[in-house]
């Protein structure tokens, strides 16, 4: 995605054309500077194999430092009803009934002021009313990230980091009621964890 654009969305080909237009129309304004690619599928940047995403929003850093201050705070409520409607098509109206996990459909990525990418995964079985709630908060992190760092919210969150990397992960958690840090080296311990557990389990029952 070129830099040089406010918003970005990248999506899987096979995600109909529909949905994706219902969401450039939302958001499009007069000034504002958007660009709309579809991909392969399975067709990833090196961050976002990690946890991918079907449909990847990119706030770019000229969304904040110029086009917010021209068009105003009222843009990002039209960002945020076009990514509510958004969960609504792909997730239905009550998503609450969906499995709890991690969403693979839809993300937003951005870069700090330090240079690190940032992306924001969203999770899957909570309601509209939480989905709301995040991107609220999501945009209270951004536009404060940008008004106040190095002394910003993010900024401080993503200092406990255990191991320094160029690329960040936040996740909304409904328990926790905000974003939250996702320590790569933490999750790489859960994981070869429960591949341990699931080893020790199958040589169990074969050894019956």
């Amino acid at each position: 995605m070129n830099i040089e654009f406010h918003i970005g969305l990248s999506h899987q080909e096979d995600v109909p054309e529909e949905i994706m237009s219902e969401l450039i129309d939302t958001i499009s304004v007069d000034g504002l500077a958007l660009r709309s690619e579809p991909r392969e599928i399975g067709i990833y940047g090196a961050m976002e194999w990690a946890i991918p995403s079907i449909i990847i929003a990119y706030l770019f850093k000229p969304y904040f430092e110029a086009f917010l201050k021209e068009a105003g705070k009222d843009h990002y409520q039209l960002l945020k009803k076009g990514f509510l409607q958004l969960f609504k098509r792909i997730l239905g109206e009550k998503p609450e009934n969906r499995q709890t996990a991690r969403s693979v459909i839809f993300s937003i990525m951005t870069r700090m002021l330090d240079g690190r990418s940032v992306k924001f995964v969203f999770p899957e079985g909570v309601t509209i009313e939480e989905y709301e709630k995040s991107l609220d908060l999501l945009g209270e992190l951004l536009s404060t990230h940008y008004e106040t760092y190095p002394d910003d919210q993010m900024s401080k969150l993503v200092s406990t980091l255990k191991t320094p990397s160029h690329s960040v992960y936040l996740e909304y958690s409904s328990n926790e009621g905000g974003w939250i840090l996702i320590d790569p080296s933490v999750e790489a311990q859960k994981a070869r964890k429960a591949q341990e557990e699931h080893n020790n389990q199958v040589n169990k029952d074969s050894s019956c």
